[in-house]
């Protein structure tokens, strides 16, 4: 089936004069998770992961993947004769390198409204041919339509700030400007209004323009009653149908536009370019506003947390009573699913990441229907996962024994779980980048010699995306968002881990939030609050591999669960949360 469509793509190809198609995995807004609608790669390539670059010519396929998808790109493409481009690894050139190298003077085809302003100019410099078609659409059978879901409000009593204050402040900081906004998470934060356009993301496809005077949300107006149309009229916000979005663009003349060229995409700027527009190119300041939770967002986001370590505790205890041999992995993650949407949760943050020893190895696998994996009382289990509410979005990681497991994998357990605490144990100084303290995490692991092909922290939404840059702690690549200060208010992922190909993969991870520590003559330090609560596996600890500090730490944590959480739990329950939380000593 996919050796079919891509023979179906190789002839549009050659219908359209093209020497070769460009896809990514974006929708019109450079969304990191898309509408089913987008998920285009997966139809024609068989990956399933939520980061790629496909491109296909008249005689070869490539997929280009990232760390956490290696092993899973060559399970699900190799076998249709797509080579996979493993970045990270000796030899593998970056798409762009790679397009350059082998296309320079040919013509490309891509999808200019799901194509960066950025990207197409960077393939524009290397003296590629873009020729801006879609091929694709009319060879996808049955496809997924888009969401026509009403959109629901959150209240302040969530947030904490109005619609109208968080428009006053765009419109003061954009006098005789205009802000094109393509970026689906920053308009619903600035609008108060979430939907379900992306799955596990409570997003809505919209754009918006501000100016000083007016702000523009172009949206499918059906999803909007009488009353959500009459507040926003109130709060100066013109509504117009999503479809009117770049004949508008091609109105805009001699202005001062400013835009995010990673986030808007090349068919807007296509809209633009000849009206004598002037371009400032820079991160929307709603992406900085996002990042950095008011107090409303923080007490609320530790509510979220609770209920979500109750679910968790609640999980671990049925699986670890359960007779593994009858389970699967899609039996886990069901049951976890519905324990979050039946306590509190509207969704969850992103699908369920429930992988059995060797699986777990690959970063982002998930259980399917199609190859059910069924557990034993041995070996472990690594179950990411995470809930929307409406009080906030989380996303947390343990690593489970289910029974017996060597000496080795206990080792790299206990030496995934300090890394873990050294980074959220760390006080800083204002000015520490997640770019420097990467470090932290990372020591240990490197001392035997090992390392993750991965950041170690993500910003996190609230009620939004799961994903959420700024902050970001990782030490390669080019990311922006990993050089920037952290600042207080904002939340973080800290998910080390060791993953050992055909053994097992171990990830530890709890959330954090930066807060402002003491104020002295050195300046103002930092330190984190962790927001995560729930017991990490003592089965799996090697007390040879911790120090006294170590040790005190994970005591600490523990007990701040067993704290928190107990009052929330049955008896039962509480007996069971009192034995995972027992404090660790060395003999």
């Amino acid at each position: 089936m996919i050796t079919d469509r891509i023979n179906a793509l190789r002839a549009s190809i050659e219908a359209n004069k093209l020497d070769a198609y460009y896809f990514n995995t974006s929708d019109y807004h450079m969304s990191e998770y898309v509408p089913e609608y987008f998920k285009t790669i997966r139809y024609f390539s068989g990956f399933s992961g939520s980061l790629a670059t496909f491109i296909v010519d008249k005689e070869k396929a490539y997929i280009f993947v990232d760390g956490r998808y290696h092993i899973q790109a060559d399970k699900e493409c190799s076998k249709y004769g797509i080579e996979v481009i493993k970045l990270g690894t000796e030899g593998a050139l970056e798409p762009l390198a790679f397009i350059k190298k082998n296309y320079e003077g040919k013509v490309l085809g891509l999808d200019a409204k799901r194509t960066s302003i950025n990207f197409a100019k960077k393939l524009e410099e290397a003296k590629v041919k873009i020729k801006s078609i879609d091929i694709y659409s009319e060879l996808i059978e049955n496809r997924t339509p888009l969401s026509n879901s009403p959109l629901f409000e959150l209240s302040t009593d969530y947030i904490g700030k109005t619609r109208k204050e968080k428009l006053d402040e765009l419109r003061y900081c954009f006098k005789d400007k205009v802000h094109i906004v393509n970026n689906l998470e920053s308009i619903a934060y600035v609008l108060n209004y979430r939907s379900d356009d992306i799955i596990n993301t409570p997003v809505f496809l919209s754009y918006m323009i501000i100016n000083d005077e007016d702000v523009y949300l172009f949206i499918d107006i059906n999803r909007l009653d009488p009353e959500q149309l009459e507040k926003l009229y109130l709060d100066g916000v013109i509504v117009k149908p999503y479809n009117e979005y770049y004949e508008i663009l091609k109105e805009i003349k001699n202005k001062t536009v400013v835009l995010d060229q990673d986030k808007v995409n090349y068919e807007a700027y296509l809209c633009l370019k000849d009206n004598k527009n002037i371009f400032v190119n820079m991160r929307s300041i709603i992406e900085d506003m996002k990042s950095v939770k008011n107090e409303i967002e923080i007490a609320n986001t530790r509510l979220a947390h609770i209920y979500d370590g109750v679910s968790m505790v609640r999980f671990i205890k049925w699986l670890k009573e359960s007779d593994k041999t009858q389970l699967t992995e899609l039996d886990c993650s069901n049951y976890l699913n519905n324990l979050r949407l039946n306590n509190h949760a509207f969704d969850l943050s992103f699908k369920s990441i429930v992988a059995y020893n060797e699986n777990a190895a690959s970063m982002h696998y998930s259980p399917s229907e199609e190859n059910p994996v069924t557990l034993s009382n041995s070996g472990i289990l690594l179950v990411d996962s995470g809930g929307q509410y409406k009080e906030g979005t989380t996303d947390i990681t343990r690593t489970i024994s289910l029974g017996e497991t060597s000496d080795e994998l206990k080792k790299h357990f206990t030496l995934v779980l300090k890394s873990m605490f050294n980074l959220s144990s760390a006080k800083f100084l204002e000015g520490m980048s997640g770019y420097t303290l990467d470090v932290l995490a990372r020591i240990n692991i490197w001392k035997e010699g090992i390392d993750y092909r991965c950041g170690t922290g993500h910003g996190v939404g609230h009620v939004l995306s799961v994903h959420e840059n700024p902050p970001r702690i990782i030490f390669t690549g080019n990311s922006e968002a990993s050089r920037e200060a952290l600042k207080a208010g904002q939340i973080t992922s800290d998910e080390p881990g060791i993953y050992l190909e055909g053994k097992y993969g171990i990830r530890c991870e709890n959330e954090l939030l930066v807060c402002k520590n003491e104020l002295n003559e050195y300046g103002q330090f930092l330190s984190f609050d962790t927001l995560t609560l729930c017991p990490f596996d003592l089965d799996l600890i090697d007390l040879d591999y911790l120090n006294e500090d170590d040790i005190k730490e994970i005591n600490k944590y523990h007990k701040e669960v067993y704290d928190t959480l107990s009052p929330y739990l049955n008896d039962d329950e509480k007996k069971f949360l009192l034995k995972e939380t027992r404090e660790l000593c060395k003999k």
